[in-house]
């Protein structure tokens, strides 16, 4: 059966008709976003209100006749009684305004208990002048309690400039202490409006995609249809996209619907200006990265629905699993309403979490470019390996009536050996690599910050080592043994031509002055992020790598990411993605990724690194395929990031050869790029050459899946 993406279309069209049909799907797509968010925004309103934030409606002060309420009038209208400058300015800049009236019918006390008035006044008389004023106000009554301590401090105010006043009838020379108010550092945007509405939104777009993913699977189950789904000659893999289109589309217009409610609601009722101040306001820009980001979300959590309900029998046992992660997915979200968390860290990386602060940084406009790319890149890769579980699960007889498998199953290892990973195990894996390398890079990065004079250079760099060993190292290793894979064919540990390590030596003299030349231009591009006093630290970091052996500098940052990262990118990686992909498709993908890890170094978004990296990982994916082995790449990622460790160690001594400038600061030489052009050539041509009789490894096909 030849398979098209027009049959594809029309397959997940079908799923997508049948969920739209369910009344439950139309629930949360149409009549919850028409409900919830204009009951939502008169209960905002009224908590706003009553919550002692600035009102736009005076303060209601009930007095007993109409001499008191001139009185009393009067001495609110005292420009005495507004507090100072300084006051007003930590408070807001917003002076609350009362009006004063006689009830009808009733005494003041009696229009307070009624929910009249906000507070009530009675005055007592002395010598034709009011001696004492009572302020009442009413228990439980948020506006009342307020409105009783705003009162009094204006009425102390009034009292303070009078006594003020008559002090310095008395005494010319005095004055009070003048406070001026000045703040420092980056102003933090707390307001309401990118705190709740991201949360709000994730939360529906969470619901939208529950129903569909339900019915899809354990729907179909329960109604009897998933077996004669699982005979038709179309494969489980594209039955399961189908799904996922379907599941993805539903929280789509599900965050389409809300997104378009939610401002619209707070454009009518003038809720944006009451939560994030006159002058804020949500632009089309910030609406539209908004959706884009729960797009990426519902892709995330569509997939982790769906390999989540393709072990339910029933719709009420897919409920019972998903309930929890919907309760459990709550607690990362209320973290974001926390005052001082910030997307840096771990933060970027977690889950859910990671998009709603993102969600909230673009609304507050405080969104920075380097957690702003981590949180994208990480959920994509959370989506991609969900999915990954999805399809095996999905595959498997988990979906069969008589099936008794649990969750639990997924961890279990595979009875018998196969020769490498499949796609969706190398996508779990890279979900796994992107947090462990930030959080255990960061974790490090810190550690060192507070110890760093306890702690010699060479102990650093060890420790460095220690690190990139524990991701890249042991996580593609537990995937390997879990997985039950062949370690020779997963890591591609094969024999090569003995010329083909010569060929990698010469392509390594070569190579590192184009990596030179790309981080040159990427800085003339504007692409270089580095601070000034951030290259100052790079600049003292090197000084003192001058103090460490020469051997310890080639086996830490030489050797050991030579060795871990070829077999994970060119090794564990490189073997699961060729067994579906063609061979520059795999070269290439692998490639980015191997750039995409060098940009994420520790809280820093290195970008000029990506393009130098990315082409060294075109050369090293190349060879690792002209000659079907890991090892000829080591040599190359070997001896190439030696000698630029080598060369920025004994840069001084090499100045009569034109390297005192090799900081990445200026060009090289015209002749210096020819002789490493005819290096790169040559090595390409020993490579060729030496593997000319051997078949390049061929693409094993990937049975996990039919």
């Amino acid at each position: 059966m030849i398979l098209t993406w027009s049959r594809l279309g029309r397959l997940a069209l079908k799923e997508l008709r049948e969920t739209l049909r369910d009344r439950r799907t139309m629930l949360t797509l149409v009549m919850m976003p028409l409900l919830v968010y204009p009951l939502l925004s008169m209960a905002l309103n009224r908590f706003l209100l009553s919550s002692g934030m600035p009102a736009e409606k005076p303060f209601m002060v009930g007095v007993s006749d109409f001499e008191e309420q001139q009185v009393l009038q009067s001495l609110l209208n005292d420009p005495r009684s507004t507090p100072p400058d300084a006051i007003l300015e930590v408070n807001g800049g917003r002076l609350a305004k009362f009006e004063v009236v006689v009830p009808e019918n009733m005494s003041a006390e009696e229009a307070l208990s009624n929910n009249l008035l906000d507070l009530a006044v009675m005055f007592q008389q002395s010598d034709e002048s009011p001696s004492a004023l009572e302020i009442i106000s009413y228990n439980g009554d948020q506006a009342s309690q307020n409105a009783q301590r705003i009162l009094t401090e204006r009425l102390h105010w009034l009292q303070l400039s009078q006594a003020t006043q008559i002090i310095q009838r008395i005494d010319p020379t005095f004055h009070s202490i003048d406070l001026r108010i000045r703040s420092i550092g980056e102003a933090n945007s707390g307001s309401i409006l990118g705190t709740v509405i991201p949360l709000v939104l994730v939360l529906m777009t969470i619901t939208g995609a529950v129903y569909p993913a339900i019915d899809l699977t354990a729907g179909e189950r329960e109604r009897g249809t998933m077996e004669a789904l699982m005979a038709s000659p179309v494969p489980r893999w594209w039955l399961l996209l189908a799904k996922y289109i379907a599941v993805v589309s539903v929280a789509f217009l599900t965050a389409m619907a809300n997104l378009i409610a939610m401002f619209v609601t707070i454009k009518v009722t003038g809720l944006g200006s009451i939560l994030a101040g006159e002058n804020a306001g949500i632009g089309i820009a910030q609406i539209v990265q908004v959706f884009g980001l729960l797009v990426l979300f519902s892709c995330f959590f569509s997939a982790l629905l769906l390999s989540l309900t393709s072990f339910a029998k029933s719709f009420k046992e897919a409920q019972a699993y998903l309930i929890p992660v919907m309760l459990l997915s709550l607690g990362p979200a209320m973290l974001s309403l926390m005052p001082g968390i910030s997307l840096d860290g771990p933060l970027a990386v977690a889950p859910l979490l990671n998009i709603v602060l993102l969600a909230r940084d673009i609304l507050s406009g405080t969104a920075a470019s380097t957690g702003a790319l981590i949180a994208i890149v990480s959920t994509i890769l959370y989506a991609a390996a969900t999915l990954g579980i999805a399809a095996r699960l999905f595959g498997s007889d988990a979906v069969e009536r008589t099936s008794q498998k649990s969750i639990g199953s997924i961890l279990q290892r595979p009875s018998s050996f196969t020769p490498q990973p499949n796609i969706n195990e190398a996508s779990l894996t890279i979900a796994l690599l992107l947090p462990a390398s930030f959080v255990v890079s960061n974790g490090l990065m810190q550690w060192l910050r507070l110890a760093s004079d306890q702690i010699s250079v060479s102990s650093q760099l060890i420790l460095n080592a220690v690190s990139l060993i524990l991701v890249f190292g042991l996580i593609p290793l537990a995937a390997t043994f879990i997985g039950r894979h062949r370690y020779k064919t997963t890591y591609r540990l094969a024999k090569s031509p003995a010329f083909a390590y010569l060929g990698a030596l010469v392509l390594a003299g070569g190579a590192w002055a184009f990596a030179h030349e790309a981080l040159v231009l990427a800085d003339q591009w504007g692409f270089a992020l580095l601070s000034d006093d951030q290259i100052e630290k790079t600049r003292s970091l090197l000084d003192k790598w001058k103090t460490v052996p020469p051997w310890l500098l080639l086996i830490t940052m030489a050797a050991t990411p030579a060795i871990i990262e070829e077999l994970c990118f060119r090794g564990y990686l490189f073997s699961a993605f060729r067994s579906k992909l063609k061979p520059w498709t795999t070269i290439t993908v692998t490639a980015v990724l191997f750039g995409l890890f060098h940009v994420f170094v520790g809280s820093t978004l290195l970008v000029e690194r990506f393009l130098p990296t990315t082409l060294l990982g075109v050369l090293l994916g190349w060879v690792a395929y002209r000659t079907g082995s890991v090892w000829p790449g080591i040599v190359l990622h070997f001896a190439h990031n030696g000698m630029l460790e080598l060369a920025a160690r004994y840069h001084e001594q090499l100045a009569f050869l034109g390297l005192s400038d090799a900081d990445g600061s200026k060009h090289l030489p015209p002749q210096w790029l020819a002789i490493a052009a005819i290096c790169v050539a040559i090595g390409v041509a020993i490579i060729h050459w030496s593997t000319r009789n051997q078949r390049p490894q061929p693409k094993i096909p990937d049975s996990s899946i039919s």
